[in-house]
């Protein structure tokens, strides 16, 4: 059974290319964001990168994607007030839980102005929603087994989330398990797999093998562990195969201390990281994230197609699809052959464009697209407008 998404649904307001007219758009296991460049599917997915930064360190974030006047959405001449609101499932929760952060400039800085934490879910016998955070008077509040406690002044940072404040899973349990679902996700954006890239050097064995660092940085030593596990070994060497009919086998041998990757060929030949194409590595990568076992709760991959043959689209859709089995996907692409695989799941597909200036989602809608689809391939309809998401 798959698993309750990491979050059920979002909504972007005044921030990067999300106007103050942004609607809530639900989110599902997969979701594949197309559309043209500019349109905001980035800008989606940083997003979810300032969500991750939240219970850490949030004011850095902001800094690292331009500072908060780059961030606020320019639609306007007032200085906005950006919301970013989410309904999402951490583990130990009885319920859903509704999150809330209002944040704008004051005084050339970033200014936290509002920031809840509720019960997403029926009302309480008096007609309230069970509350564990909210902003009263200008400064956050918790709520904890019924009693009220605020922030002291000399505690309070108006430029943090009380998520990265407060962190104590006996006091503020649905707080603290929010902040740790938040804090774990990951994002996959930049890669490097050029001659001159780190990823094809060797690589230290006692480096961490849970999940694969954003940076790439431990891949050799996640090949390493899923090469030796008995259920996802036999899966790892299937899809290379698959991908170069050539490889028999991968290997991560261990070295004075060192680790290395090499490919086996059918004809015995062992190539190191060094002399692999491009091409492999990306997908030697994209498999490391797809055929994890237990992965993180949410994961987005910015256009994991670049560099890999058509031919492959097939088996990368194939393991997007298996893989929001056990995590959320959220997914970029500019490939009309990938999303031609999801003809059959096309509510997966999320339409990003900009009306008057302002990002806007659409999912598409399977029923709608019913007698379409009985003719035409769903890239078919991405590339000839009819789903929108095109330039033309």
């Amino acid at each position: 059974m798959a698993k309750k998404p990491a979050i059920q649904s979002i909504r972007i307001q005044n921030l990067f290319s999300f106007g103050e007219e942004s609607e809530r758009i639900d989110l599902r296991p997969l979701n594949v964001l197309i559309g043209p460049n500019g349109s905001g599917k980035s800008n989606f997915v940083e997003t979810i990168g300032l969500l991750k930064a939240i219970p850490k360190d949030f004011a850095d974030a902001v800094v690292r994607s331009g500072g908060i006047s780059d961030c606020l959405w320019r639609g306007t001449d007032e200085t906005p007030v950006a919301q970013i609101e989410v309904v999402v499932n951490p583990r130990r929760t009885k319920s859903p839980i509704r999150y809330s952060l209002e944040f704008t400039k004051k005084a050339r800085k970033l200014a936290i102005v509002d920031e809840t934490v509720t019960t997403e879910g029926p009302a309480g016998p008096r007609g309230n929603v069970p509350t564990f955070l909210r902003y009263e008077n200008g400064a956050p509040v918790l709520y904890s087994n019924g009693s009220k406690q605020s922030f002291p002044d000399d505690e309070q940072d108006p430029q943090q989330s009380v998520l990265s404040q407060r962190q104590d899973p006996t006091r503020y349990p649905e707080v603290t398990y929010l902040g740790r679902l938040l804090g774990s996700f990951r994002l996959y954006l930049d890669w490097e797999f050029g001659h001159a890239s780190s990823v094809r050097e060797l690589y230290r064995p006692e480096a961490k093998n849970d999940y694969l660092e954003e940076d790439i940085s431990n891949l050799g030593i996640m090949l390493n562990r899923f090469d030796s596990d008995p259920h996802v070994g036999p899966e790892l060497r299937r899809n290379l195969t698959a991908f170069y009919e050539d490889a028999v086998d991968i290997h991560t041998p261990i070295d004075s201390g060192k680790l290395d990757i090499h490919l086996e060929e059918k004809n015995q030949v062992s190539m190191l990281a060094t002399r692999l194409s491009d091409g492999t590595l990306r997908w030697l990568f994209l498999l490391t994230i797809l055929l994890h076992p237990a992965p993180p709760p949410l994961v987005c991959i910015e256009e994991p197609e670049l560099g890999l043959h058509p031919d492959i689209m097939r088996p990368l859709a194939d393991l997007m699809i298996e893989a929001s089995e056990r995590m959320q996907l959220i997914v970029t692409t500019h490939s009309d052959t990938l999303v031609d695989h999801l003809t059959e799941i096309p509510d997966s597909v999320v339409v990003c464009e900009k009306e008057e200036g302002a990002t806007r989602l659409k999912r598409l809608d399977k029923q709608r697209l019913s007698s379409w689809l009985k003719r035409y391939r769903l890239g078919e309809l991405w590339r000839t407008g009819e789903i929108g998401g095109t330039r033309w």
